[in-house]
């Protein structure tokens, strides 16, 4: 493009100041399959992004979730997903063999959707790829299901599936025609179809439909699907989508969610993709005296070189139309690489070619599912070149997908509505790191399938450097169902558990843990209004105590249990006496009260801290 043109379009676009956002979701990718970090195919447009100034590669990003849905619901509401009635998934390929009876924040919280419409800075927004949060009809209910469209979740506009789709000829079996054009790869046949009947007809095989539907008032249930084959690279489609709205944006703001499918099962790569990768030129080549890659690792192997591919051609978009200057863009996946390892976690093979399947976590313990690392540190990429200015950085701060929409907020000086002021909410703004600051330590807990907390399935708790796992889906072992701590800081790969040398670290952290599940169910009995959910019965309001010794400019020093914002040192007083284990309260004067275990050992201190010890 013309370099007078392109600095023309950057004017454009930036001539209030008013940013852009983009969230580029990937599915079923490990820690360790971007060429930045190791990985075996050829990624040189995300790796050429991840050098680039303004770009910040983040190494201890994660996935709110452990697999797809429960991830999702995350990024649009900066919540935990089971704060929102969302635990596992639902299969449905499409709307015309089934529609979803999916319940996603049915007292629909507040969304990024929401955050940029509530500016009034002439922003509109739109959703592509894979929705997997309930049905497009807005009749939904006529026919079993629940309406849950990217509109009715704050989007303006949606071009996505209902859920899982191949990465190749997408949706070839919708019609008989459409269907001689099919490429299912390694598979050989259908593969992920779930729902009755086929709207091609009985000779097509049912919930084998997998097609793009956008929001359409004029139609029936307010939305249209496509009426031709996506094609051999489904990407494409995505990216083709994303590029022309852009370029009818005519440098007004955007928010952009989008969502590939690559590289879900069933993950197919093109025919070119796949002997360019056998041949050695996009892909790594097999380690010596190992044998040839298999059908399957090129078909995941050209679908990451596809899904490079496409990125590339958004970033060119963003490039060539001026915003990519001024638009916060992360990537990010839903969670760690599919098939699980047990029964400990830990894959057979090698580093990156584990012998469960394609897709690699390198170092990482566990997979997708696992609350072990390798389920939900996932490839993280933040660039805004506005902000992070004239530089490439590498961040092992932790940072989660709830994060999103809490950057936003910050940015755009949003605040939820007055009727979920008081709503828990996960995510925090990334803006220190984006300037360069300092970011806190945080507590970050993950939940498979069950909000019940149960070892079947696995929990865990992250703060800071620490990690409590009790149990996982790749646990089959008495010792990985005990609860487990580590220090990600010098056992990145959770291989030692030093639980019995850190009894009291073990006892704070499972603390953090007991208050955030509780928070949890909170929730969604009290927020969320989660059908069926059946925790024990919900948490009431802590109440303000003076039962305590108040102490001014003292304060206790002794790590922290646990730390929340209150209104007053009466309320710390009463928070820590409602808290089992607390032995003392630090309430300091920014309304945070940092809650204490052991000690406590007041400290004088001229800052403004009260010590309240309860009596």
């Amino acid at each position: 493009m013309n370099v007078v043109l392109l600095a023309l379009l950057n004017t454009l676009t930036s001539k209030d100041g008013t940013p852009s956002f983009l969230f580029i979701l990937g599915d079923d990718i490990g820690w360790a399959d971007f060429g930045y970090n190791n990985g075996t195919a050829s990624t040189p447009r995300v790796d050429a992004w991840a050098r680039k100034p303004g770009t910040i590669v983040m190494q201890d990003l994660h996935s709110g979730g452990t697999v797809c849905s429960p991830t999702r619901a995350t990024v649009l509401t900066g919540r935990n997903h089971f704060r929102d009635c969302v635990d596992y998934v639902y299969g449905c390929s499409d709307m015309t063999e089934c529609v979803p009876h999916f319940n996603f924040a049915p007292q629909r919280t507040f969304t990024i959707g929401d955050a940029v419409r509530k500016s009034n800075k002439g922003y509109e927004s739109l959703f592509v790829g894979k929705w997997h949060l309930g049905s497009f009809y807005n009749d939904s209910e006529a026919h079993g299901g629940i309406t849950s469209s990217p509109v009715t979740h704050g989007f303006d506009h949606f071009n996505a599936t209902v859920e899982v789709a191949p990465t190749a000829t997408t949706n070839c079996q919708c019609t008989t025609e459409w269907d001689k054009t099919c490429d299912f790869g390694h598979y050989n046949r259908p593969n992920h179809c779930s729902g009755k009947g086929n709207p091609g007809g009985p000779s097509l095989p049912g919930g084998c439909c997998f097609n793009y539907w956008w929001n359409n008032e004029s139609a029936p249930h307010a939305v249209t699907n496509l009426s031709n084959p996506v094609g051999l690279d489904d990407s494409l489609y995505v990216a083709d989508v994303f590029t022309r709205f852009l370029e009818g944006r005519n440098g007004a703001p955007f928010l952009a969610q989008l969502s590939f499918h690559n590289c879900h099962i069933p993950f197919i790569g093109t025919p070119t993709a796949r002997q360019s990768c056998s041949n050695n030129e996009t892909c790594k080549p097999p380690l010596p005296n190992s044998s040839a890659y298999g059908d399957g690792e090129l078909d995941f192997y050209a679908c990451m070189s596809e899904l490079d591919h496409a990125i590339g051609l958004v970033l060119d978009a963003l490039e060539n139309n001026g915003y990519y200057e001024n638009t916060m863009i992360w990537l990010a996946t839903d969670n760690g690489p599919e098939e699980n390892c047990p029964p400990e976690g830990f894959c057979r093979g090698t580093l990156h070619r584990p012998m469960e399947g394609p897709g690699c976590a390198g170092p990482l313990r566990g997979r997708k599912r696992d609350i072990y690392e390798g389920g939900h540190r996932v490839p993280g990429i933040i660039s805004w070149p506005a902000i992070v200015g004239n530089v490439n950085k590498e961040s092992w701060d932790t940072v989660i997908t709830m994060d999103f929409l809490a950057t936003i907020m910050d940015v755009l000086n949003i605040s939820r509505p007055a009727t979920q002021q008081t709503w828990a909410m996960d995510g925090v703004s990334v803006m220190p790191i984006l300037r360069g600051e300092p970011f806190p330590e945080r507590g970050l807990g993950w939940m498979y399938m069950d909000p019940g907390a149960k070892t079947q399935f696995g929990f865990g708790f992250r703060y800071g450097p620490w990690k409590f796992v009790q149990g996982s889906v790749s646990c089959k072992n008495d010792d990985c169902a005990k609860p487990q701590l580590y220090n990600l800081d010098s056992d990145l790969s959770e291989q030692h558990d030093v639980a019995d040398k850190n009894p009291e670290v073990l006892q704070m952290i499972q603390l953090n843990f007991s208050r955030w599940h509780l928070s949890i169910l909170n929730s969604m009995v009290n927020e969320s209004k989660c059908t069926g959910a059946g925790p024990p019965g919900p948490i009431g309001p802590v109440s303000n105590s003076t039962n305590c010794t108040f102490t001014n400019n003292m304060g206790l020093e002794a790590s922290d249990a646990w730390h929340e914002k209150v209104h007053s040192q009466e309320e710390c007083c009463g928070l820590c006496r409602n808290t089992k284990g607390c032995v003392g309260g630090d309430f300091n004067k920014d309304g945070t009260c940092h809650m204490k275990v052991q000690g406590p050992n007041p400290t004088p201190r001229d800052d403004g801290s009260v010590a309240c010890i309860p009596k």
